[in-house]
């Protein structure tokens, strides 16, 4: 058995996972990182899902205390059994009342591959939430395309967060983080001396990184010692409860090719797609011609193509945004499409943004996601957690994107949360589909005769209510579980989790899926 940490998309047998925690006990706010970049107290939790075709995943969870200590948690939170092809569980730190207060990590073994997505949320307060997927494997180096310091911005101040877990089988002293100043900001500096033990996190608040100037924006570079292996996560704080997480690029993940599933510029609701390309080609990247972003209409907008370049000279480790919140030139206000991400032969990694601006509802929520590499191959993918109209207002939106020329044919398989003992994640009455009192993957509800054009995506909208545009109908409400989607051709994606009830501040989250090679 393996451990694994939450890294790549892509998951393999027997891996493990890696998850960053800031923790909370019944429900109270305890646990907050640093105070610097938010003074909200803020709480998790995570879902996992087995991504094994035929083998039943069993394994064990290890809390650690941001100091490396270990960190004690109920009996029923530290092993765990799930179905192939889909199984889930949610485990809740804030209602583990063994766990102490405070802040720390979590290594998962398993025997089977599996998936991950973690949950940040400011509970008993404004909303402040986000989300990341977790880490199979861990990487000697890993890129943060979007870093700030007390920036300001159209949606407040912006602070960032940088979360180092240690995922190699060794303790690791000497890890860095450099900071490479955006095109036209001052300031460059590296953290050094950073010290971890074995699957130990390091919250590193780049508030107070005096080093750095104020009005600070740019990127950075974590390193590990040798061939140490780390996982990497950020918190991009803007104003008083906006908070985007997303995870951090490993080395292994360049390329020249990315896939923006959807773009949004400017809409009537305030909703805009920040685009991010961080430069790791190992030298500059020409104005104008060097990166280029195109974009074509989904929505019958106006035009029907976009073709943006960067305007200046891109250094190495250097990051440029196309952002329609302050780009009215190249983007038109109401433009909706997906796009692509071309920089020759210049490897970068893209950081995709969903930001509301200056809503005429008030709502400011917003999230990140990693984008997508061009060119994958694998056939199914997995959403950890799939809801659809909780009684609490949360509900997911599942985008497919299909990763090929061709038509995509799709079976979706909608796995509810499994009943344990009386305890019903999926609630029984919606979801004991048989009637025979126990909700598992028998009661699986199968969707077929969905297609995703060619180069397109396909949008499953379960905030929607029945008879809704790309609502699940067949799904009944409310429903809780993972989706697994099948196809003839290679398929990727990306989930916001939501609340339809909508109520002020930041109730946005978003993350990549996991993918599998073979159906």
């Amino acid at each position: 058995m393996k451990s694994v940490g939450f890294m790549s998309r892509r998951v393999g047998i027997g891996l493990g996972l890696f998850l960053v925690l800031t923790l909370s006990v019944n429900g109270l706010a305890f646990g907050a990182a640093n105070n610097s970049s938010t003074t909200k107290t803020l709480s998790t939790n995570f879902t996992l899902v087995n991504l094994d075709k035929t083998t039943t995943a069993t394994g064990s969870i290890q809390y650690l205390q941001d100091t490396g200590a270990a960190w004690a948690a109920d009996s029923a939170n530290q092993s765990f059994s799930l179905s192939p092809n889909g199984g889930s569980v949610q485990i809740k730190q804030y209602f583990d009342t063994t766990l102490t207060p405070g802040k720390g990590s979590v290594v998962v073994s398993s025997d089977a591959a599996l998936g991950a997505v973690v949950q940040i949320q400011a509970r008993g307060q404004t909303p402040t939430q986000g989300d990341y997927s977790g880490f199979s494997q861990g990487s000697t180096k890993f890129y943060v395309p979007l870093v700030a310091r007390s920036k300001s911005t159209a949606s407040g101040v912006a602070n960032s967060q940088i979360i180092i877990q240690n995922a190699d089988s060794s303790s690791l002293n000497g890890i860095t983080v450099q900071f490479i100043p955006a095109p036209g900001v001052v300031g460059t500096f590296t953290k050094t001396g950073i010290n971890l033990a074995v699957g130990q996190s390091f919250y590193y608040d780049v508030a107070d990184e005096g080093s750095l100037p104020t009005e600070w924006l740019g990127s950075a570079v974590v390193t590990a010692p040798g061939i140490g292996k780390i996982a990497v996560v950020s918190n991009f704080f803007t104003g008083a409860d906006t908070m985007q997480t997303f995870n951090a690029f490993a080395q292994e993940s360049l390329a020249t090719n990315w896939i923006v599933p959807t773009l949004f510029s400017r809409l009537a609701n305030g909703l805009s797609t920040v685009v991010t390309v961080q430069n790791l080609s190992g030298s500059n990247i020409p104005a104008n011609t060097g990166l280029t972003l195109t974009c074509h209409t989904t929505k019958g907008s106006i035009p029907a193509t976009l073709t943006v370049h960067n305007p200046a000279v891109l250094a190495n480790n250097a990051s440029f945004s196309f952002n329609p919140v302050t780009d009215s030139a190249d983007f038109p206000s109401g433009w909706e499409g997906s796009c692509s991400v071309n920089s020759g032969a210049a490897n970068v990694v893209v950081l995709i943004q969903l930001r509301y601006v200056n809503s005429p509802t008030g709502n400011i929520a917003a999230d990140a996601y990693e984008g997508i590499r061009a060119g994958g191959t694998d056939k199914v993918m997995f959403a950890p957690l799939a809801a659809k109209r909780e009684a609490n207002g949360f509900a997911s939106v599942i985008t497919v994107q299909n990763m090929t020329g061709s038509q995509a044919n799709l079976t979706l398989y909608y796995v509810p949360a499994p009943s344990v003992g009386a305890n019903f994640p999926c609630p029984k009455a919606s979801c004991d589909i048989n009637h025979d009192n126990v909700v598992n993957a028998l009661d699986t509800i199968v969707v077929t005769g969905k297609t995703v054009p060619a180069n397109g995506s396909l949008q499953r909208n379960l905030r929607l209510p029945a008879g809704a545009t790309d609502a699940e109908d067949t799904l009944p409400e409310p429903w809780e579980g993972a989706l697994r989607v099948e196809s003839n051709v290679a398929i990727d994606g990306y989930v916001q989790l939501t609340y339809y009830i909508n109520v002020a501040g930041d109730q946005l989250m978003a993350h990549r899926v996991f993918t599998r090679a073979l159906p």
